[in-house]
């Protein structure tokens, strides 16, 4: 057992960083493996600190290019804008670890001639005075920042900071992980946006062109006959629309296996984009084959349950996971919203005038043999679990 003194968030006396303490950053990591996503991993990683260590607010910026910092993970706040904050060097105490590549804390953020003045209304606005940033670095790669805030005056206390350093050890190979595979997606997509947009470009706007130019000819009465300007007209449209078929093809899943992810990453995306959420899709596990049968049912639940979220839960966020295990699939939908009403079971034939939509997700799930399991998340809101069999043992 590691003993710490002194100190403790501000007041004096003893506290210690204990085995309990060790093991629950343990298991905080092993919750951790598989989030590839940067945002989604800042944000969980945020959630638990915030519960392993009691702080009023806990925070995580990932990095978001070459120099810069974005905070993808806030569990505490009370304003949108302290999500909002993007980093460079120098900027703030972040910016202060981007230089030195060592934790720096304050007993007041605002007052401290250290700190520069360019977030200094931020954490005004949210009342913050003693405050702790950890670098979180692989291979001398500074790929994240943990935080870690009081709203008072006065440190942060010596187990506080012990544990974010551990944390951020920990979550170093994780992190660098999630950030390189984003950068490398973002990178591939980048490339395939700009190959079908220069083929676009090169094919279908010339042909455009023609038959902009013969309808031209056909409004002015040229010296060809309508017949023959029509049918040229009818001919380059379907040539156009044959290659705008081709590349819209070169977008669709190149395997079938990979159907499902992309649908559900669009639900996702399209649920952020009518409703301001914040949602994430992560996907654990080796992608294998499902029927197109159980595919639609995991979309067709996944879509109600976004549904659920967004009509009634008043949320904030939206973790989707789809995990892939030996002979079965899950999908987990968390919400940080309200939670469930009093007495809700999930029924094939509901009760009274309401949860119909429950009753289609456990009717959907149940025809592919599956389960629907909808209970009250582990840090509030709603959780909501679906496990469908996809085949025999891998």
């Amino acid at each position: 057992m590691t003993e710490v003194r002194p100190g403790g968030n501000g007041t004096s006396g003893s506290e210690s960083v204990g085995l309990e303490d060790l093991e629950r950053l343990a298991d905080l990591s092993e919750t951790l493996v598989g989030f590839l996503d940067p945002a989604a991993l800042a944000q969980r990683t945020a959630t638990l600190l915030h519960r392993l260590l009691g702080l009023p607010l806990v925070s995580v910026a990932v990095r978001d290019g070459i120099s810069h910092y974005a905070m993808r993970g806030v569990h505490g706040a009370r304003t949108d804008r302290f999500r909002q904050v993007q980093l460079s060097t120098g900027e703030g105490m972040g910016g202060r670890v981007m230089i030195e590549r060592r934790p720096i804390e304050v007993e007041n953020y605002t007052t401290d001639p250290r700190i520069t003045n360019h977030f200094a209304d931020v954490v005004s606005a949210e009342g913050l005075g003693g405050m702790v940033a950890v670098p979180v670095e692989y291979e001398d790669d500074l790929v994240g920042i943990l935080y870690g805030g009081l709203r008072s005056i006065g440190s942060i206390g010596d187990r506080s900071k012990v544990l974010l350093e551990e944390a951020a050890s920990s979550l170093a190979p994780m992190m660098a992980a999630s950030v390189r595979a984003a950068a490398a997606i973002q990178r591939h997509v980048d490339a395939e946006r700009l190959r079908i947009a220069s083929n676009l470009h090169d094919d279908v706007s010339q042909l455009l062109f023609s038959i902009s130019v013969a309808a031209q000819c056909l409004r002015d009465g040229g010296n060809e006959s309508q017949s023959v300007i029509a049918e040229r007209i009818e001919r380059q449209a379907h040539e156009a629309t044959q290659r705008l078929r081709q590349a819209f093809k070169v977008t669709e899943p190149r395997v079938p296996s990979e159907s499902a992810t992309v649908a559900l990453q669009s639900e996702i995306d399209d649920l952020a984009g009518r409703s301001g959420l914040m949602a994430h899709f992560v996907v654990r596990g080796a992608i294998c084959p499902m029927p197109q049968r159980v595919e639609a049912a995991l979309v067709g639940i996944a879509r109600q349950a976004f549904f659920n979220i967004e009509q009634h839960a008043q949320a904030s966020m939206v973790v989707a996971t789809l995990d892939f295990r030996d002979a079965e699939v899950s999908l987990v939908i968390q919400d940080d919203g309200y939670g469930l009403p009093k007495n809700v079971e999930p029924l094939v034939i509901p009760s009274g005038d309401g949860h119909w939509g429950l009753a289609s997700m456990l009717r959907q799930a149940q025809r592919q043999g599956g389960d629907l399991e909808v209970r009250p998340g582990e840090d509030g809101g709603t959780t909501v679990r679906i496990t469908m069999p996809v085949g025999e043992s891998r």
